[in-house]
C-alpha cells in the first residue's frame, strides 16, 4: 500500500516512515508547496471529511468501528451518491458505462 501526503512533521518523523516500511507500506510526500500534486487524493479526502467524518466523537468509536465507517461511506459514495460531474450518476453507474 501507499499512502501520500503533504510534509507536515507527522508524516516526515522517522518514527512514522518506519512504521508504515514495517507494515509494508510506502510512503509518498507531495513536493513542497505543489499540493496538485496529490489533487484526486486532497479531494477525496476533502469530500470524506465533510460528509462523515467530521461529525464523529472520536472519544466514543474504536479503531473496529472508524475502519467499518469509512468502508461503509466509500461503499455508499461508489454505489448510491450521484455526481453532476459523472452525468448524475454514480461511480459504479459511470464506470460500468466506460
Amino acid at each position: 500500500f501507499v499512502i501520500h501526503s503533504d510534509h507536515g512533521f507527522q508524516y516526515t518523523s522517522k518514527v512514522y516512515i518506519d512504521k508504515i516500511n514495517k507494515m509494508g507500506g510506502t510512503v509518498s510526500l507531495s513536493r513542497i508547496g505543489n499540493s496538485l500534486d496529490n489533487r484526486e487524493a486532497e479531494y477525496w479526502f476533502s469530500i470524506i471529511k465533510s460528509e462523515c467524518l467530521n461529525e464523529l466523537n472520536y472519544s466514543k468509536i474504536t479503531f473496529e468501528d472508524l475502519k467499518k465507517i469509512i468502508a461503509d461511506y466509500i461503499f455508499w459514495y461508489n454505489n448510491y451518491r450521484i455526481q453532476s460531474i459523472l452525468n448524475w450518476k454514480t461511480p459504479q453507474q459511470y464506470a460500468m458505462m466506460l
